[in-house]
């Protein structure tokens, strides 16, 4: 299988990644809450901006992990090659972190929906 390696995305920072997707949160949402609206508009508004934070970072960490090639899936040169350079095993590692880190992000971001949706407190 011919696989181009010059088509992988670098990947952010941890910090560039946070600020590039709280920056397009921020652009993509509303951004006003006003003290005249109901409590339900309020927090329709904040579960609004987390649900959209958590598809931006799973969106972006499934690219991640999408561009990266499978060991499995590459020529045995290629293999070896990244075995040499990088250690396969601390390659996998990574990948499996960030698999990981995609599915934690998911699961924050339900319970704090969660909170927000049926918490008893009005701040």
């Amino acid at each position: 299988m011919l696989y181009n390696f010059k088509s992988i995305a670098v990947v952010p920072g941890a910090k560039e990644f946070v600020d590039v997707i709280l920056s397009k949160t921020q652009r993509k949402t509303p951004t006003v809450v006003h003290p005249q609206y109901q409590i339900s508009r309020i927090r329709g508004f904040y579960m609004r901006k987390v649900k959209f934070t958590q598809q931006n970072y799973h969106d972006r960490i499934a690219q991640i992990l999408e561009e990266f090639p499978k060991l499995d899936e590459i020529h045995p040169f290629y293999h070896d090659l990244l075995n040499v350079l990088y250690d396969k095993d601390h390659y996998k590692l990574a990948l499996g972190q960030l698999n990981t880190c995609m599915h934690l992000i998911d699961k924050i971001a339900q319970d704090y929906v969660r909170l927000l949706k049926y918490g008893d407190s009005l701040y």
